[in-house]
């Protein structure tokens, strides 16, 4: 059996409360659920280990080439698809078959299958708003590849509020508010969601990751 493990990029938030033990958990978790859709749980043994934020994948990448450790990086690219190699470059890495990218963001990912939005909310309990309006034919998604979303944390905020309102009872009184996407709270569950097979499809880097640990 083959051990391997992907340091992942996304739990931060500006708010320190949420950077808890079992949101780390639950993102361990979320990406277990998508790497084994291809990657036999008999043949891999996956650790996924999430770091943080963006400034401590350049010692990520170190401690994996000096430990000499079966691991990946997986970052945001925070960027087009054309500044790649300058990223890359960025981080010097002896080794640049051990990092890859989540193009724009881990956004982008989710925005790829929205039918999965559409069940997040029902799973969370939210108001779908517009009814009768389809989530891809709203402007921010029609006609683009994933990849080329600018921004793709704040499109999938303004997704969520547009077409779902969250629920708070507050003194005994009911309340609606559009939904807001949490990166920590929400982005594991929605990757959790998502069909590894369609990502391969979508992003050259994930099927490079995939082929990486299949090598």
């Amino acid at each position: 059996m083959v051990t391997i493990t992907i340091y992942i990029e996304g739990i931060q938030s500006d708010n320190p409360a949420v950077l808890t033990v079992d949101n780390s958990a639950v993102f361990r978790e979320n990406f277990h659920k998508l790497f084994p859709q291809r990657l036999s749980p008999a043949k891999f043994n996956l650790r996924i280990r999430p770091f943080g934020t963006i400034t401590k994948a350049g010692k990520m990448l170190r401690n994996i080439e000096t430990q000499g450790i079966n691991a990946a990086l997986l970052v945001d690219l925070d960027a087009p698809k054309e500044e790649r190699d300058e990223r890359l470059n960025h981080y010097k890495p002896s080794d640049a078959t051990k990092i890859f990218f989540m193009i724009q963001e881990m956004e982008a990912w989710i925005l790829s299958q929205v039918d999965k939005i559409e069940k997040f909310g029902e799973n969370e309990g939210l108001i779908r708003k517009k009814a009768d309006s389809a989530i891809n034919d709203n402007p921010l998604l029609k006609e683009k590849h994933p990849e080329q979303i600018n921004k793709p944390s704040e499109k999938l905020d303004t997704i969520l509020r547009q077409y779902f309102d969250d629920v708070k009872i507050r003194r005994n009184k009911e309340r609606k508010t559009g939904k807001r996407y949490s990166k920590a709270k929400d982005g594991p569950k929605l990757i959790g969601m998502l069909e590894l097979e369609v990502l391969i499809q979508y992003f050259d880097e994930a099927k490079r990751l995939v082929d990486y640990i299949e090598r």
